[in-house]
């Protein structure tokens, strides 16, 4: 029995404590081939550091030798040490036999640092290289899709899916397609492509990627009842809610939004959009419920400006003038005009009139295409007595709306 054996039968026994001299000893004892042959089981065994003992051995006799330098680089990119990988890859020449493993293993390592262009490159020099090997397409494939370069990830799929590959290293091509066709903004050609996936193939991802599908071809009917069957084999799936919420809303079954949006909130109190669907969902029938539920959502979440324009909206909706003063007291609204223009209004609307003045003229530039926001900078304006710019404001609204009557008149007396 050689070393090497020695080393496996051990390993088998379950008895690692003599394994380091073993290997010491195959090194000293046993021939090269031998050797190799034992670095490769250790390393389908996942014992790398005992199988990096073996290759830095073998290194020094056969120093150029592509199949032990792509062992040492793989042990280096799972370690963490790119810079050594890409080191021992190098030393790796075109015409060894380990060449095309040298691709794969580069491109990989530039990959994981971002490198995407250089990934690139090496991916199709292995396509140019070994025409007949699929995993260099494949890879290709994978690095245009982790870009969101979908139109071009889309080709290597197709080109997968032509040679008859639907799954390769257990990943299906049909649904790599589908997410591709998906992020493309081809719609209805992905949902085709999920269509085709099987009972095991369409997992909850894919269950909830058509459902996302159906919902923003405003299939609304089919999204419901595709993320609910998902939401029944795993309750806690927290992306579902948003969609379905907001499905049910779309087709005005508001109990059925509320409901989903608060199961949703229940598992992530922190997404912004349950809380304005439930929001729009409740104000029918329960608005100072629905209130309060976007006074919670103001309160947890981390961006809640979305929240606070709705609702600063919804006050200004219903003429509760200073209930927006209060929503809007002690923030800073400088960098949200619609903010700015709701607290305008407030303001004039509670007899503010220089404040609202100065701060609706803040964002005219934003809103001077905007025939409502015309009409209450003229209304303040005139308020303020200030026709130096009354006058260019009705200009602007009457460019808009030349036939409107009243705002003709109001210059027409102006400039009489």
């Amino acid at each position: 029995m050689s070393k090497a054996d020695e080393v496996i039968q051990t390993i088998d026994d379950g008895d690692f404590s003599q394994v380091d001299s073993l290997i010491q000893d195959s090194l000293l004892e046993d021939d090269d081939q031998t050797q190799f042959s034992l670095a490769e089981t250790l390393m389908s065994r996942g014992l790398s550091v005992q199988a990096k003992t073996i290759y830095d051995h073998l290194l020094t006799i056969y120093p150029t030798e592509g199949q032990i330098l792509s062992r040492l680089a793989e042990i280096a990119v799972s370690d963490g040490d790119s810079d050594q990988a890409l080191d021992y890859i190098s030393q790796i020449a075109p015409d060894s036999p380990a060449y095309a493993e040298n691709l794969l293993v580069s491109a990989d390592i530039y990959q994981s640092q971002g490198l995407y262009e250089v990934s690139e490159q090496k991916l199709l020099t292995g396509i140019r290289e070994y025409p007949d090997e699929e995993v260099f397409k494949f890879a290709l494939a994978e690095v245009y899709f982790d870009e969101n370069k979908f139109s071009k990830a889309l080709t290597y799929y197709d080109m997968l899916l032509d040679m008859g590959i639907k799954n390769y290293s257990g990943i299906s091509i049909v649904f790599r397609k589908a997410s591709s066709l998906a992020g493309d903004g081809q719609y209805e050609a992905a949902i085709s492509e999920y269509e085709k996936l099987n009972a095991l193939e369409l997992n909850e991802d894919a269950q909830f990627q058509l459902g996302f599908l159906y919902n923003q071809v405003k299939n609304y009917n089919k999204s419901i009842a595709i993320l609910e069957k998902l939401l029944e084999t795993n309750r806690d799936y927290p992306t579902a809610y948003p969609i379905l919420a907001e499905d049910y809303l779309n087709i005005k079954k508001n109990e059925d939004a509320f409901k989903y949006a608060q199961l949703g909130l229940n598992l992530n109190e922190l997404d912004d959009r349950l809380y304005q669907i439930a929001f729009d969902a409740g104000t029918a029938d329960d608005s100072a419920e629905a209130v309060k539920i976007l006074e919670t959502g103001i309160k947890k979440v981390e961006n809640p400006l979305p929240l606070i324009v709705k609702l600063s909206d919804y006050y200004i909706t219903k003429g509760q003038f200073k209930a927006n003063l209060d929503l809007l007291s002690g923030r800073d609204v400088n960098n949200n005009p619609k903010l700015t223009w709701n607290l305008a209004k407030s303001q004039f609307e509670t007899d503010d009139v220089n404040d609202a003045q100065e701060n609706i003229l803040l964002v005219l530039d934003d809103f001077k295409d905007n025939l409502d926001y015309l009409s209450d900078l003229i209304e303040i304006l005139r308020s303020t007595g200030n026709n130096d710019v009354l006058r260019p404001a009705l200009a602007l609204y009457l460019k808009q709306d030349p036939n409107n009557e009243a705002m003709q008149n109001l210059l027409d007396q102006m400039n009489d």
